[in-house]
């Protein structure tokens, strides 16, 4: 029979490892949200400048 502290020490290994992947994948979804909602801000100033832009064009013609 296996030896009591043997199944103890690796279900505490595997809880352990579960515990980071699921820490990483969950600083992985933050930041990934963080990068989306800058990606978007950054899309909505540059189309208020190209419409700037339009606009200086076609008043200067």
């Amino acid at each position: 029979m296996v030896q009591l502290s043997k199944i103890l020490h690796s279900r505490d290994n595997w809880k352990r490892t579960t515990i980071e992947c699921r820490y990483e994948i969950r600083e992985f979804k933050k930041t990934k949200q963080r990068h989306l909602k800058k990606i978007a801000e950054l899309k909505q100033e540059n189309h208020e400048l190209r419409q700037q832009a339009l606009e200086v064009k076609k008043t200067r013609l």
